[in-house]
């Protein structure tokens, strides 16, 4: 009995693993469209490049994109959002180094700095990109 429900879940958990990989793929009569969000651009739309190919595989099939668009939908200015994504990654790289090799007052201002970096990534660490893509399987 133990083995029966042992097997049942496992076999759930697969089912339920191999749907989500194409979540966010809304299918349609002949084009089918997917849109999907990220925290950087190309992470928006490599998920959605990963879902319509994952959706026509079912079919034996591969997906050919008829449109893309992908928008910036972020709460702050996207060019802003960038420095301070990339002052924070730094921050972090800093802090973290001077915290490990400087002596007992490197280490301080290195747990100051690399806190601005984790402030800094948490403030820019919203899914701002928005992909959306028209695909067909062939």
């Amino acid at each position: 009995m133990k083995t029966i429900k042992t097997s049942l879940a496992l076999t759930f958990l697969v089912m339920a693993a191999a749907c989500a990989h194409h979540r966010d793929v809304r299918p349609g009569e002949d084009v089918h469209r997917v849109v999907t969000k990220g925290e950087e651009k190309d992470q928006a739309e490599q998920d959605a490049i990963r879902q319509a190919n994952h959706f026509c595989e079912q079919y034996k099939k591969h997906a050919v994109f008829v449109e893309e668009k992908t928008n910036y939908q972020g709460s702050m200015d996207e060019d802003t959002r960038k420095n301070v994504r990339n002052a924070s990654k730094a921050a972090a790289v800093v802090g973290s180094g001077m915290g490990v090799f400087g002596g007992r007052n490197e280490r301080n201002a290195g747990g100051v700095v690399g806190g601005a970096g984790v402030v800094g990534g948490i403030m820019t660490g919203d899914d701002a990109y928005v992909s959306e893509m028209k695909f067909k399987c062939k």
